[in-house]
């Protein structure tokens, strides 16, 4: 049985443990699908950067103590004290010894790949802006993706270059962070970025190619078959 590594975004944690940090029910929902599922032809093992432990517990309180300030948090979305016990209380239980999910320690090899992919966040406008009455208004809004979007997609540069392409992929929720590294693997880059990534892939002792990059998939956006192709006969169905 293939062994297949899945780097996990803070964001998809915390919508399995704690369901109504996100508003997407979609991402809930595979997110649930992804902890609870397998693949009789894959042998999974589930990976979180050390950095996003912490904003993970942070999305917890937030969600648990944020109403009466914060707007993202919803009357319907605040955490019960019991919902909230549960939540810390099984994410600490699937870290501990890595039970269930893997941490993995950020390096000096992590952050010098941040430059293989920052470039691209800030030369570029990545986000997509969707359809709808709003969407000249969300386009004058658009950021780039955080330094913690640089850090996890860093890390799976250098992940994937050692555990090999086809037997990694991160997933994420942010639609950000899975579109900056799909525009860094783009043949249409400027040439002043293209030289500037081989000079630092070169340093690295890395070759610069599309396949330097690693598989992203956003699981609040992804389509069925960009699922199944990555996870063969994932059991229950996305």
């Amino acid at each position: 049985m293939q062994r297949h590594y899945i780097l996990l975004d803070a964001c998809v944690v915390a919508a399995f443990y704690a369901p109504k940090s996100t508003q997407n029910i979609t991402l809930a929902n595979r997110a649930k699908a992804l902890f609870s599922g397998a693949s009789p032809s894959l042998d999974i093992r589930f990976l979180i950067p050390n950095f996003c432990i912490p904003e993970v517990f942070a999305v917890f309180e937030k969600y648990r103590w944020g109403r009466t300030w914060n707007r993202h948090v919803k009357k319907s979305t605040v955490l019960t004290p019991s919902e909230f016990s549960a939540a810390r209380k099984n994410f600490r239980s699937a870290i501990h010894n890595g039970s269930k999910i893997l941490q993995v320690d950020l390096n000096r090899y992590h952050i010098l790949c941040v430059d293989l992919i920052s470039p691209v966040n800030n030369a570029y406008k990545i986000k997509r802006v969707r359809g709808g009455k709003d969407a000249k208004e969300r386009a004058k809004r658009t950021s780039p993706a955080s330094t913690y979007d640089m850090l996890v997609a860093a890390m799976g540069i250098w992940l994937s270059h050692s555990y090999g392409n086809t037997s990694f992929t991160v997933i994420t929720g942010d639609e950000r962070l899975s579109d900056v590294v799909y525009r860094a693997k783009s043949t249409y880059l400027s040439e002043g970025i293209r030289n500037h990534l081989q000079d630092i892939a070169k340093g690295l002792s890395l070759s610069y190619s599309a396949d330097l990059y690693p598989e992203v998939i956003d699981l609040a956006h992804a389509a069925k078959k960009e699922l199944r192709d990555r996870l063969p006969d994932w059991l229950p169905n996305w």
